[in-house]
């Protein structure tokens, strides 16, 4: 490819896809999903891309619905023609955006995705900061929101917003950012929801004129997926009640792809407590343009109502949200339906006075819950509001399913009676970054055929654990969950006790849960050391971890003899001694003679915006030294263009990292596996001179000298002096070290490495015997298999 030439071969995202052929981007992730006969994409890191030469040869056959074609487009047009031709006009605008010299510039040079996400980090990283002032963060990314969805909405008065920076006063400044707020909230009192944005967005207080005008030019291309990490950092910056915290959007996705049976039959779908509206995006993003789709929410929560109407007027699909109440069923005339096809919702669980008094009569159809707890209450109102054969999702503190109360018990045995309750997933704790409360996920249905049993899925062990914020189930155990659910419904491959991805699933029949006084805890059901293993698969299982405790055994073995074989003694008297005791031949070095020593780079350069659980290289901190090791676990990473700024603090076999500020520990040694990595600010890195291209000193000789214990005290004792442990580079340097001749550092390398593999090997034993040992007392002790 030469010049400024575009090839229809070129590999583009889903959102690129979408934008070419004038449709949003769930339409393509549906046509992915419903037809086995579009094109495979192409794994990129942890993206997938399409060739576009495929995609434009499935679309050939698709004609593009009369009521979706442009004035311009006849009968017949394909969604094929319509890329080809956007293809052209977005290519003419590339060639004309090359540099004079024929090189396209550094942001031609990325992908969309790729520069929208560095736009998306500018944004709440410095200009955060010189754009909020004194307010809030939350007003800031109320700045933002309005911004991506004035764009996205197409609203004219978002195109008149200045590009370009000239200097202007403070009343000009308060100006423009009036401006914006009020076109935001003019946007959505026409859309039906009740404005408030420019309220939050004129408490900020810009440095100049300019910054706003940046702020407004980098959200120019935002996108939807911008737009809803924007939601979810104002969940998260909000620091909201239990009342108003967002749904994580791992556990919207289980919810949804797990409730829903056959796609074809959703239609209207409803929240009843719609919070940001994730639950309904979630459904439009799956089903947008696939099924004829109306969604419906409800919320008491103005300022989240809010944020919920801009995030569902980004989809093409007819939305209904009003102004809730904290108790549906307090309201005259309740119950009412909505005959909703797919109910997901996620209600308070602690609102204080939601059921302030009981309700006898039809006005429950299970049973008037107690006093304070409205949980079960939300359950009914749920139920309720859905049509004949309608599933839905709730999710449910723990408490619901195993409170011992009179009155809850007697509910839960209605509804089990009734055959409302299909299924009950416990999930992970600290999976909402407002609240530290367990839940399960119910799901129910309304149907004249009652099952005969409920399938219990334990999540609990699911999820994984940032540094910082919480946990986060990753796609994978979305997915698995959501098959195992699928698979048990539809009575095809479901299958009892522990899942691939190291959930438990037990479909428990009815009798089990009436002897079980109408527990909808998975705890009860779902043991952590029962065997639902067939005889057979139980003797396999233990016969595999027996192969694995023989092979751990056979490498400790090995291990031993080369130890056994090792040997050492005393210094014979001949060998004359210096006057510190070492022999004649050996001298004590300072470490700076021997290594160079760098300080991990400034906070400002390696801040905790740039880095994340995803990205392209790992970056090490204090806390992963441990053992004298590198633990790779929980680590954070960075992006490679940030990595490509910070060459100088790459890591390489060999190097040797001790702490830099903070409480002191064994220096780490870096091995092959962490090639590449960076290490972080507080950290020092240590690599070794060379002379003649030898070595002054071994690095697993000068590494096992470091971790000795008289040497971590000495590193303690100069990193004292203030309220947090500092060693600086010079400091360190002077650490004497005894050297030997290299022959004999060799030497001693090799004995200290071979009882290093003798500790690990005992270590993986210890392991391995620990594993079998759980493994055997699973089966024994539920009378699977019998000892012999």
């Amino acid at each position: 490819m030469d010049g400024g030439d575009f090839s229809d071969d070129r590999l583009l995202s889903r959102a690129e896809l979408a934008e070419l052929a004038g449709v949003m981007r769930p339409a393509v992730t549906n046509w992915q999903r419903r037809y086995e006969d579009y094109p495979e994409p192409v794994r990129a890191g942890e993206s997938e891309l399409f060739s576009l030469r495929a995609v434009l040869g499935w679309l050939d056959s698709r004609r593009i619905p009369s009521r979706a074609r442009a004035s311009d487009e006849p009968p017949g047009f394909t969604y094929a023609d319509r890329m080809r031709r956007n293809l052209d006009a977005s290519d003419r605008v590339r060639r004309s955006a090359a540099l004079p010299n024929g090189e396209a510039s550094t942001d031609a040079l990325l992908g969309d995705e790729e520069q929208r996400a560095r736009q998306l980090a500018r944004l709440l990283g410095l200009m955060a900061d010189v754009v909020r002032g004194g307010a809030s963060m939350t007003d800031y990314v109320a700045l933002l929101l309005s911004l991506v969805f004035l764009r996205m909405t197409g609203d004219p008065r978002s195109t008149s917003l200045p590009r370009t920076t000239r200097v202007r006063s403070k009343a000009a400044t308060a100006a423009l950012l009036q401006e914006i707020g009020e076109a935001a909230d003019e946007a959505l009192r026409l859309r039906g929801v009740a404005p408030g944005m420019q309220t939050a967005i004129v408490k900020l207080e810009p440095r100049e004129y300019g910054d706003v005008v940046e702020v407004i030019r980098l959200t120019d291309g935002l996108g939807i997926e911008e737009f809803r990490q924007l939601v979810d950092e104002f969940g998260t910056r909000a620091g909201l009640p239990s009342g108003e915290f967002f749904t994580p959007r791992p556990v919207v996705r289980l919810m949804r792809d797990a409730a829903m049976d056959d796609e074809s039959t959703v239609h209207r779908v409803y929240d009843p407590y719609v919070r940001a509206g994730e639950m309904l995006d979630g459904v439009a993003e799956r089903l947008g343009g696939v099924v004829p789709l109306t969604l419906r929410g409800e919320s008491p929560q103005r300022g989240t109502l809010m944020l919920a109407g801009m995030n569902l007027s980004l989809h093409t699909v007819p939305v209904e949200l009003g102004a809730g109440t904290p108790a549906p069923w307090n309201e005259r005339g309740w119950p009412k339906g909505h005959e909703a096809d797919l109910i997901l919702t996620n209600p308070p669980f602690n609102a204080r006075g939601a059921v302030s008094r009981p309700r006898e009569g039809i006005d429950w159809p299970y049973g008037a819950p107690p006093p304070g707890s409205p949980a079960l209450a939300w359950l009914q109102h749920v139920l309720v509001s859905l049509k004949d054969e309608g599933r839905a999702a709730v999710v449910m503190p723990v408490s619901a399913g195993a409170s011992t109360d009179v009155r809850e018990r007697e509910i839960r045995g209605r509804l089990v009676e009734d055959g409302v309750v299909e299924c009950i997933v416990a999930l992970p704790p600290q999976l909402f970054s407002g609240a530290q409360v367990s839940v399960s996920l119910w799901f129910l249905r309304r149907s004249t055929s009652v099952c005969e049993e409920i399938l219990f899925v334990d999540a609990r062990d699911l999820g994984d654990k940032a540094a910082r914020g919480p946990r986060v189930l990753s796609d994978e155990h979305v997915e698995a969950v959501t098959d195992t659910v699928q698979a048990w419904r539809r009575s095809t491959g479901f299958r009892l006790g522990r899942q691939g991805a190291g959930h438990l699933a037990v479909a428990a029949p009815l009798d089990a849960v009436r002897a079980a006084g109408y527990s909808l805890s998975p705890a009860d059901y779902v043991d952590r050391w029962m065997s639902t293993a067939s005889p057979a698969d139980a003797a396999t299982e233990a016969s595999t971890t027996r192969r694995t405790l023989d092979a751990a055994r056979h490498r400790t073995k090995a291990v031993d003899e080369v130890v056994d074989a090792l040997s050492y003694g005393p210094l014979p008297s001949s060998v004359p001694l210096s006057y510190d005791g070492l022999p004649r031949n050996w001298c004590r070095v300072p470490l700076g003679e021997l290594v160079d020593i760098t300080a991990g780079p400034s906070y400002s350069r390696l801040s905790v915006d740039v880095r994340s659980p995803s990205g392209d290289l790992c970056v090490v901190m204090p806390k992963h030294l441990r053992e004298g090791r590198i633990d790779d676990r929980a680590m954070e990473k960075v992006a490679a263009d940030v990595a490509r700024a910070l060459t100088k603090f790459r890591l390489s076999p060999g190097d040797i990292l001790c702490v830099r500020s903070g409480a002191q520990t064994s220096p780490a040694l870096v091995e092959e596996a962490q090639d590449g990595w960076l290490f972080s600010t507080n950290l020092l890195r240590m690599r070794t001179r060379e002379t003649a291209g030898e070595p002054l000193v071994l690095p697993r000789y000068l590494h096992a000298y470091l971790c000795l214990p008289e040497t971590v005290h000495w590193l303690k004792e100069y990193a004292r002096g203030t309220a947090v442990p500092s060693l600086s580079a010079a400091t360190l340097a002077l650490l004497p070290v005894p050297l030997p001749p290299v022959a004999h550092q060799r030497r001693v390398s090799a004995t200290l490495g071979a009882l290093d593999a003798q500790i690990a090997a005992h270590r993986s034993l210890v392991g391995a015997a620990t594993r079998h040992r759980s493994t055997l007392a699973a089966h024994l002790l539920t009378g699977v298999l019998v000892p012999e």
